[in-house]
C-alpha cells in the first residue's frame, strides 16, 4: 500500500504527463489542419497522374538512351519516422512491407530512424539502404538526395501510412514508376494525345514527376502520422485521467485513515488518562 507522500508524487507525475500529452495532441491537430486539405485535395490528381505515367511506360517502355546508365528494375521503400508516439501505425506498415518482401525479393530503402531499428532487428532483411529524413518536417535538400537515388529504379514500391479519417489511418503500398502488371491484370486501353511525343512525355515523367509523386506520398504519410499521433495522445490522455481518478480516491482514503487513526489515538489517550 503506497503512502500519502507517494500518492501525491504520482499525482504530480500524472499532471505533468497530461500537460505533455495535451501539447503533443495540439501540435498534431495543428499539423493535420495544415496538411489535410492540401493532401486530400490533390490526392485524386496525383493518382491520375501516376496512372497516366504507368500507362505510357507500359506501352512505350522506358526512355533509356545510349550512354545512359541502365536503371535497376525495382525497390521497396519503407517510410517510418524519427520519433515515437504514433500508436501502432509504423509497426503495421512494416508488417505490410515484410510480407511483400517475403514474396517479392528486392532491394529495400528505409527512411526514418524507427524503421532502421525495425529493419536491423528483422531476420528477413540482411542489407538495406537508409536515409535519415525528418518526415515530420521535410527538407528539400534531403528529399532531393532520396529522389536522385530512386531515379536509378524503374519501379518503386512505397509502403506508408494513409489518412482516411482522424480515427483511422491505414498502411498502404503505392507503386511509383513503371507498373509491373501481372498476368491476371489487363492493361486498360485508353486513348491519349501526347505532345510533343510519348517518348518525350515519358522522359519528362522519369526525370521530374517521380520526385513530385514521391513528395506527395511523403505528405500522405506525414498526414497519417499526425492522425495516428493525435489518436495515440488522446488515448494516453484518457488513461492518465483514469489513473488520476484512482490516485485521488486512494489519496482520500489514506487521508481518512490518517484522521481515523488520530481520533482513535485521542480517545485512547483520554481513556488512559482517566
Amino acid at each position: 500500500m503506497p503512502t500519502l507522500k507517494e500518492v501525491n508524487e504520482n499525482l504530480k507525475i500524472i499532471s505533468t504527463l497530461k500537460e505533455i500529452v495535451l501539447a503533443y495532441q495540439e501540435i498534431a491537430n495543428l499539423k493535420i489542419r495544415e496538411t489535410r486539405e492540401l493532401v486530400l485535395k490533390n490526392r485524386e490528381f496525383f493518382q491520375e497522374l501516376l496512372k497516366t505515367y504507368q500507362t505510357v511506360a507500359q506501352i512505350y517502355g522506358t526512355s533509356e538512351k545510349k550512354g545512359q546508365k541502365e536503371r535497376k528494375e525495382k525497390i521497396a521503400v519503407f517510410l517510418s519516422a524519427n520519433q515515437p508516439f504514433y500508436g501502432s501505425l509504423i509497426l503495421e506498415i512494416w508488417k505490410e512491407a515484410q510480407s511483400f518482401l517475403f514474396e517479392n525479393r528486392m532491394e529495400l530503402l528505409v527512411i526514418g530512424r524507427i524503421g532502421k531499428i525495425l529493419a536491423q532487428e528483422s531476420k528477413l532483411v540482411e542489407k538495406f539502404f537508409y536515409f535519415d529524413l525528418n518526415i515530420e518536417r521535410i527538407e528539400k535538400g534531403e528529399l532531393a538526395k532520396i529522389v536522385d537515388f530512386l531515379k536509378n529504379y524503374q519501379t518503386i514500391f512505397v509502403f506508408h501510412g494513409k489518412y482516411e479519417t482522424l480515427l483511422k489511418q491505414i498502411p498502404v503500398r503505392e507503386e511509383i514508376g513503371k507498373k509491373l502488371f501481372t498476368k491476371e491484370e489487363k492493361l486498360e486501353k485508353e486513348s491519349y494525345i501526347f505532345e510533343p511525343s510519348p517518348e518525350a512525355i515519358l522522359d519528362f515523367f522519369e526525370k521530374e514527376i517521380i520526385g513530385t509523386l514521391f513528395h506527395h506520398t511523403l505528405l500522405e504519410h506525414q498526414l497519417a502520422l499526425n492522425g495516428a499521433r493525435a489518436m495515440a495522445m488522446y488515448e494516453a490522455g484518457e488513461k492518465a485521467k483514469t489513473q488520476e481518478k484512482k490516485l485521488i480516491l486512494m489519496k482520500n482514503r489514506l487521508k481518512k485513515e490518517i484522521i481515523n487513526k488520530k481520533i482513535i489515538e485521542m480517545f485512547s489517550l483520554r481513556t488512559w488518562a482517566k
